[in-house]
């Protein structure tokens, strides 16, 4: 099973998309169909837009026309190693062991808090692909 896991991003106070956020999902939908399953992340790290980033993901890839059965959310997470730590429960359910991430090119080539090395540490997956916004 190919997953392509597409990083959340802080929401604008009034519960919008970011620019790094459509970055990110522009990209998801030109890559999506390379991929068995999309799992969009990220929980309420704004709390005046009072919504989740991997809720507000999924709604903007249904409203693209992504099938809704290929979207998975993890919508609990409000920091990239929690995105990875919440992620391993749908990765163990799924026999999920090698997953492209998705991100900005800031986030993707960070030294500390690297989103690769935390996937491959907390979420306990191969990542055998990133793909920059």
């Amino acid at each position: 099973m190919k997953v392509l896991v597409t990083l959340g991003n802080r929401l604008n106070d009034d519960g919008s998309i970011s620019d790094y956020m459509r970055g990110r999902l522009e990209k998801t939908l030109e890559v999506e169909k390379r991929f068995d399953l999309l799992v969009v992340t990220g929980g309420i790290a704004n709390q005046k837009a009072g919504v989740s980033e991997g809720s507000v993901m999924k709604a903007w890839l249904l409203d693209k026309g992504v099938d809704e059965k290929k979207i998975v959310v993890e919508d609990r997470s409000t920091t990239t190693k929690e995105n990875a730590k919440f992620c391993r429960r749908i990765f163990e359910e799924l026999g999920v062991k090698d997953v492209t991430v998705l991100s900005s090119a800031y986030h993707i080539e960070r030294k500390w808090l690297n989103p690769v090395k935390l996937f491959k540490r907390y979420a306990k997956v191969n990542v055998t692909e990133t793909i920059k916004s």
